[in-house]
C-alpha cells in the first residue's frame, strides 16, 4: 500500500497552490455562468474574474524570478487575447465571427492549452502542464469537431479547466 500522505496545509498555504486553487474556482464559476447566462454582458463578468485572478497572481508570484515572469506574462497575454477575441466577435462582421461565437468554450480550451504547454517549457518538470494542455486541447478540438457538443461546451469547459487546475494544485504544487 502506498504511504504517501497529502500535506493539506501546504496545499492551502503555498502561493503556487493557492493560485491553482483560485483559478480552479474562477474558471468553474465563469464557465458555469456562461452556460446559464449567454449574453454579451457575460464578458464583463469574465473580465472581473480575470482581473481578480491576474491581480492575485501578480501579488503572490515571485516575479523577480525569470521563470515566474514567463508564466505570469504567458497567462496575462493568453487571457488578454482571449478576452479581446471573446468581445470583438460580437461586434465584428467577419464570416468567422458567428462560427467563433458558437464555439467560444472550445476556443478558450484551445487557448488555455497553449498557455499550459508554455508553462511546461519554463516550469520543470513540464509533464504536469503538458497533461493539462493535452486535456484542454483534446476537448477543445472535440467541441470544434462534434456539433452535438456545442450546447454543453461551457459545462465541458468548466469541468476540463477546473480539473486541469485542480490536477496542478494536487500534483504540481509539490514538485
Amino acid at each position: 500500500m502506498n504511504d504517501t500522505k497529502i500535506d493539506w496545509q501546504y496545499l492551502f498555504l503555498d502561493s503556487r497552490a493557492r493560485v491553482y486553487l483560485l483559478w480552479s474556482a474562477l474558471v468553474t464559476v465563469g464557465f458555469l455562468a456562461t452556460h446559464f447566462y449567454q449574453d454579451k454582458f457575460i464578458n464583463a463578468f469574465w473580465t472581473l474574474l480575470s482581473v481578480i485572478g491576474i491581480y492575485y497572481m501578480f501579488k503572490v508570484m515571485p516575479l523577480k524570478v525569470k521563470q515566474m515572469q514567463h508564466i505570469y506574462y504567458g497567462w496575462f497575454i493568453t487571457i488578454a487575447v482571449g478576452m479581446a477575441v471573446s468581445g470583438f466577435v460580437f461586434y465584428l462582421e467577419l464570416p468567422v465571427a458567428g462560427y467563433l461565437i458558437n464555439h467560444l468554450g472550445a476556443f478558450w480550451l484551445v487557448l488555455m492549452a497553449q498557455a499550459y504547454a508554455g508553462n511546461g517549457f519554463v516550469d520543470k518538470p513540464g509533464v504536469w502542464y503538458w497533461f493539462a494542455a493535452g486535456l484542454n486541447l483534446l476537448f477543445g478540438v472535440l467541441i470544434f469537431s462534434i456539433d452535438a457538443l456545442i450546447p454543453g461546451q461551457y459545462l465541458i469547459a468548466a469541468v476540463v479547466s477546473a480539473w486541469s487546475m485542480l490536477y496542478l494544485w494536487l500534483f504540481r504544487s509539490y514538485t
